[in-house]
């Protein structure tokens, strides 16, 4: 008795067997990459710094945590030496058409700019949204006001910004508060080039200095070269303030 081939059938299931295998494949790869990337973010800065440099597509971003304000980033690490100086204004957003890059903060609503006032939170640039603050800034070696109402802001950061960022902070400080942390779960849609990584981590918080955890939910998409084009982070913010001892109160 002989065997017979159908040839077209054949070849259907070698390219269906080829195309999983090559899905596979793919999907590892990606897998790996974003679990080695978050990683990365809790090893050093040089660590962070060319895991973006190597492996971000020149167009990628990060997508940052929306949050109601005024739009704008300074240095923390030189607070204490330089004061409030502003390092990038977020596009879009409530102090674009104000802000500059340079302007250092003097005064908030009244709040003279210092380390300690960010700390206690007594500076007014969270708040309700659509509140006027009055705020004093100097520019040029100049003092100016402006008012700027708060609004939401929904940043995101090229990756020439990321590198800059990481270039800016205290190596000896990276991650100085972390406790530890655990890659929990990996999963990805290769369809869409997609990946999920939910990360626990345990910190000491900068404020009270007790400590706290969470979980946070990072989405990678990625390029068809397998470069990371957009990376954003969900996390506990709400759970992390309840465990340090606050309270929302409206």
């Amino acid at each position: 008795m002989k065997l017979k081939i159908n040839l077209p059938i054949m070849a259907a299931l070698m390219f269906i067997f080829a195309s999983c295998t090559t899905n596979s494949s793919d999907s590892n790869k990606i897998e790996n990459l974003a679990e080695s990337w978050v990683r990365s973010s809790y090893e050093s800065k040089d660590a962070a710094y060319n895991m973006v440099s190597e492996n971000m597509n020149s167009d990628g971003y990060n997508i940052g945590a929306r949050y109601i304000g005024f739009g704008f980033n300074f240095n923390s690490d030189i607070m204490e030496t330089d004061g409030m100086v502003v390092t990038n204004v977020i596009e879009g957003g409530p102090a674009s058409a104000v802000l500059q890059v340079g302007d250092k903060f003097v005064s908030v609503n009244g709040v003279k700019v210092s380390q300690e006032a960010i700390e206690n939170g007594s500076l007014s640039f969270r708040g309700k949204p659509g509140e006027p603050v009055d705020a004093t800034i100097m520019r040029n070696e100049e003092t100016m006001s402006i008012t700027v109402e708060r609004g939401i802001v929904e940043p995101t950061y090229s990756k020439e910004r990321i590198l800059q960022n990481i270039s800016n902070s205290d190596a000896d400080k990276w991650n100085e508060n972390s406790l530890g942390y655990e890659i929990r779960e990996v999963v990805s849609d290769i369809s869409k080039q997609i990946v999920y990584v939910k990360t626990w981590d345990k910190f000491s918080d900068d404020v009270s200095g007790l400590e706290a955890e969470a979980l946070t939910l990072t989405r990678f998409q990625f390029d068809e070269n397998g470069k990371v084009l957009t990376v954003g982070n969900m996390t506990e913010n709400e759970l992390i303030l309840r465990q340090t001892g606050w309270s929302i109160t409206r």
